[in-house]
């Protein structure tokens, strides 16, 4: 399974909950409806986190024109927005079962994973984010003075 995890940053709370309305239609009806699951977390006032996952490479790349579109007809309500994607080493519930059910094919490495290496990529994740939101503070205090 492949797994695209998107953070956008927006100019406010209101922007941030349309942006979180529209998610929410996107996956039921738009874009991400051929994802196998899709998660937003709001990680701050003004940011959004999203894990959806694909079930494969294909069906993940087949609506990035769509996603593009999606993104373009959104600018305003959202300050920047980036993505990584990755192919899913572990995806499980509290002691160890499977979190989705057994129609998605498990690549051996996620079958025989005893470990739950995504509290470990979130939390790294969380640092990047925060580092990031840093670097954006700093890049606008800079171009404020420069005004």
């Amino acid at each position: 399974m492949i797994a695209r995890i998107i953070m956008s940053e927006h100019p406010d709370e209101k922007d941030l909950k349309l942006f979180t309305a529209d998610h929410k239609e996107a996956v039921k009806d738009g874009f991400l409806a051929n994802t196998k699951f899709s998660i937003s977390v709001q990680t701050s006032p003004t940011s959004l986190l999203v894990v959806s996952g694909y079930e494969n490479q294909e069906s993940a790349d087949s609506n990035l024109v769509a996603r593009q579109e999606w993104f373009d007809k959104r600018k305003g309500k959202y300050i920047d927005t980036f993505y990584y994607e990755g192919e899913i080493k572990t995806m499980l519930k509290g002691g160890g079962k499977y979190l989705l059910d057994k129609n998605v094919e498990l690549d051996s490495n996620l079958r025989d994973s005893k470990k739950d290496l995504i509290k470990d990529e979130v939390r790294d994740l969380r640092k990047e984010v925060n580092d990031l939101k840093e670097m954006i503070k700093l890049l606008i205090e800079i171009n404020e003075r420069k005004k």
